[in-house]
């Protein structure tokens, strides 16, 4: 195990509330506000780029223990930014520091009460093994109910305590035995930066029973002042019981637009994963100028995340400087994972397709991946076997559809493994179409001509077979192509050199 003791005297400061050139002053303090433009000023020059702006902080008069380093900016109109903070640690070696870094000796953890370095409560370990992702059973008995504070930290070899890590949470004591199944979610409501109280905050319209994994809600932005400000958001069940509350920063910014003018283009797109660094602090998307972003793709990396369940958030800036979070996605990363590749969005029943699949991660001797249909409302409570491949790698499923399914486009379909069992896995939106005869050969979606999974005969059009570009696809001749006669809806995208051949009605 390894650990890093924090004796620091640069500290990165980040502001990213307004841009650069109208930043006119900005101040840092530590541990204890001096008050507005009254802290240790930071030289800046109206080109200094301050988005990664390196603070040097003088640490001779500073006992050894943690302090609070805080900045902020004001711009040209006399606007004070908010405050960014970072917590940090001195400390005054007495040796020179060790070649390597040594091993963690001891973990403890403490809520809500400090008892000191070293009486907090004890969490086993063995010295040398990994504790980055170290369980701790915290025991509720004797604890109110209410919020807490969760911390823990640790100690090097050297004797060194490493800075306090902390989670809040929620203590509730069920008046009733416990239902069943989960109680049902049955009020949210949400507020802007003052909590006005449980119940007295606006309230969010919703069904009971449906998922509120996706809800949208439309913030009013009258009355309030341009800045950054901050959005809450909490849920109650059917028992009574209220949910920690969810929150995040936005900016308001207002902007006046002539009558004549045209909105603004794309300038900057980024993305944050689980918690916001900050406008602009964000993981850079590359744009092209002038190309729509209506079908952004952005690689994401996940390399250095835990396992568990994770949300990844996207945001675009215009050219006036106005924007906002245009797209949340929730993840799971797993130890082994299931994606199921570029399948038809329908197919017709007892027509052989291919369910292309990415099994990540590993699987055993044996194994069984199987292809899944889910009922005609997308569930797979019941599912229905439409094919299967032994093997321990990514593949491909030869599936048919049976003729007794019933005709829908809520379907769904997924691939599973049976060592390991692997259930929580992608599911990909699929229709169920009418039985196939190729009196037509219709287009399923957009692609090439000489793709077979894109067409309702599950094949490549034949000389003697009707062909229908449907609406909404474009079909590519990528290859010489031929057809009894062609109903054009869609779009039509011929190759250079390629030739497609009508053989008449």
């Amino acid at each position: 195990m390894k650990k890093y003791i924090i004796c620091t005297i640069a500290i990165l400061c980040v502001i990213g509330s307004i841009n650069a050139q109208n930043i006119t002053k900005i101040e840092y303090y530590i541990d204890t506000d001096p008050g507005f433009g009254v802290a240790t000023d930071v030289p800046i020059t109206a080109t200094t780029p301050i988005n990664n702006l390196n603070v040097t902080v003088p640490m001779m008069g500073l006992t050894d223990g943690f302090h609070q380093f805080f900045a902020r900016a004001k711009d040209a109109t006399g606007a004070w930014s908010m405050v960014s903070s970072h917590q940090f640690l001195k400390v005054t070696p007495s040796n020179p520091p060790a070649a390597t870094t040594p091993n963690i000796t001891k973990v403890e953890y403490y809520i809500d009460i400090d008892p000191g370095f070293g009486v907090a409560t004890d969490v086993p370990i063995s010295v040398g093994n990994s504790i980055n992702n170290l369980n701790i059973n915290l025991p509720m008995t004797g604890l109110t109910d209410g919020f807490h504070q969760f911390f823990a930290r640790t100690k090097d070899a050297n004797g060194a305590w490493s800075m306090v890590s902390s989670h809040q949470f929620l203590k509730v004591t069920p008046s009733n035995p416990p239902a069943a199944a989960t109680p049902n979610i049955v009020k949210v409501e949400y507020y802007l930066d003052t909590d006005p109280g449980f119940n007295l905050a606006t309230n969010v319209p919703i069904t009971v029973g449906n998922p509120i994994n996706n809800l949208n809600i439309n913030l009013p932005m009258t009355g309030l002042t341009d800045g950054f400000h901050q959005f809450f958001a909490r849920a109650k069940d059917a028992n009574g019981i209220w949910s920690m509350v969810a929150s995040h920063q936005f900016l308001k910014t207002t902007v006046v637009i002539t009558p004549s003018a045209t909105i603004p283009n794309i300038v900057k797109a980024e993305y944050f994963i689980d918690t916001d660094p900050g406008f602009n602090s964000g993981v850079n998307i590359p744009l092209t100028a002038g190309t729509p972003i209506t079908n952004l793709n952005a690689t994401i990396n996940i390399s250095s995340l835990a396992g568990g369940t994770h949300q990844v958030f996207i945001r675009t800036k215009d050219a006036l400087g106005g924007g906002s979070i245009v797209n949340t996605q929730t993840f799971t990363i797993a130890n082994n994972a299931m994606l199921v590749g570029a399948v038809p969005t329908g197919f017709c029943r007892a027509n052989a397709f291919n369910i292309p699949f990415v099994a990540g991660g590993t699987f055993n001797a044996g194994n069984i991946f199987t292809a899944q249909l889910s009922d005609v409302n997308g569930s797979f409570s019941s599912p229905t076997v439409i094919g299967t491949l032994t093997g321990t790698s990514s593949g491909t499923i030869s599936a048919t559809i049976p003729n007794i399914t019933a005709v829908g486009t809520n379907y769904k379909i997924r691939v599973i493994s049976s060592n390991p069992a692997l259930t929580n896995v992608d599911e990909e939106p699929f229709a169920v179409l009418l039985l196939c005869q190729c009196l037509n050969n219709i287009s399923l979606m957009t692609g090439n001509w000489g793709t077979a999974g894109i067409w309702s005969c599950g094949h490549v059009p034949l000389a003697t077979e009707p062909v229908q570009i449907s609406s909404g696809h474009t079909i590519t001749l990528d290859v010489n192509g031929a057809a009894k006669s062609l109903d054009l809806r869609g779009i039509l995208n011929q190759q250079a050199t390629k030739v497609l051949t009508i053989q008449g009605n």
